[in-house]
């Protein structure tokens, strides 16, 4: 079988997320080519160590000595400023391309990213994780089956706790010009990728923000203006002339977790991905059972979602479904419907800076 030399950039939380997943797939028996740790790409000369004990063929200090190796892909988990850069730069030489999302700090940077690569030929995947959790899955093959009719109205919220702690040290993500948004860039992207992705492009979109916590005394000892939000409220009109919301929020004490709720003419579904639940409902309140075997992308999802006994949590296990998809794709030159190749990194992008703008 086809053997993939991998390139890692970055070496934060998110990137052992995604080594985690990567090296649990032979032991998973997860049908994705094999991969080879090629290369890491980090700055921070403490991790060097790590990372050869990690499996790293070679770590480097530079991007060019990075891409110069023999890597096939390239995984880029860094600050969202440095995304659009690397993406172009690995693209540029011939890599493919997975990226954390979001694809980059704001609308210009995803158009400016998407005219440069115009004529690339390779694949370019973001960590859009939450479309690969079947029972997220499992409900788009329902709605699309019909089975809850025309969608009126929807609600989507996804609860963090730990940025209410004001002695929490400031981060990158807390400052706009690292980030290019708060909560509505980081689990935003998220949820509005999931609104597209479900029921299609929204036609209207309003959004209110707000930040709590509004200084924070960083590593080195400064205190600083927190310049992003902790907390967004988006409602978006759809083309049916159904409405929704999606709320998002780090600083949600004691509710971490997402939940999706669809509400339509002929019943309505229930999403809980802690519980690995896809309720169904029919006009009279009573539990239906549809099926959606038939559905390509849950049938293609549930080729490379690790089985429940062997469950990693489900966290990691939509990251280690992405990264095979992703492996796949690479090997096959087959870009599936479903997959969240850069056209809809673009798209995702575009929404969630028509929130950012219309809060302004």
């Amino acid at each position: 079988m086809l053997r993939i030399g991998y390139g890692l950039i970055g070496l934060g939380g998110i990137a052992r997320t995604h080594l985690q997943a990567l090296k649990s797939m032979s032991v998973l028996d997860i049908p994705a080519p094999p991969t080879e740790l090629v290369g890491l790409f980090t700055t921070d000369p403490n991790k060097v160590e790590q990372g050869h004990k990690i499996g790293f063929k070679h770590v480097v200090h530079d991007l060019d000595e990075l891409l110069v190796l023999d890597v096939d892909v390239v995984d880029i988990c860094t600050p969202n400023y440095l995304h659009y850069p690397q993406i172009l730069a690995a693209a540029q030489h011939g890599k493919h391309v997975y990226y954390e999302k979001p694809l980059c700090l704001d609308e210009e940077e995803a158009e400016a990213l998407g005219r440069e690569l115009e004529d690339y030929s390779g694949t370019i995947q973001g960590a859009y994780v939450l479309r690969f959790l079947p029972v997220v899955a499992k409900a788009r093959a329902i709605l699309k089956d019909g089975v809850i009719g025309q969608v009126h109205s929807f609600r989507f919220t996804s609860y963090h706790s730990s940025y209410l702690n004001p002695n929490r040290p400031g981060a990158w993500r807390l400052q706009h010009a690292a980030s290019g948004g708060g909560v509505l860039m980081d689990l935003g992207s998220h949820m509005l990728d999931l609104v597209r992705f479900m029921l299609g492009e929204p036609t209207s979109v309003k959004a209110w923000t707000n930040t709590f916590v509004k200084k924070r005394f960083w590593p080195n000892g400064e205190e600083m203006d927190v310049d992003v939000d902790d907390h967004a409220l988006v409602v978006l009109g759809l083309e049916g002339g159904g409405q929704g919301t999606v709320e998002v929020s780090r600083v949600a004490v004691g509710n971490d977790g997402m939940t999706l709720e669809f509400y339509g003419e002929k019943g309505a579904i229930h999403v809980d991905p802690a519980q690995g639940t896809c309720r169904c409902f029919n006009a009279w309140g009573q539990e239906i059972f549809p099926k959606t075997e038939q559905d390509p992308f849950l049938h293609n999802l549930l080729a490379v979602f690790p089985p429940a006994k062997l469950s990693l949590g489900w966290m990691v296990d939509i990251h280690l479904a992405s990264l095979a998809w992703f492996l796949r794709t690479v090997a096959s030159g087959e870009i599936l419907e479903g997959t969240p190749d850069l056209k809809e990194g673009i798209l995702t992008q575009k929404l969630v800076n028509r929130a950012y703008a219309s809060v302004e």
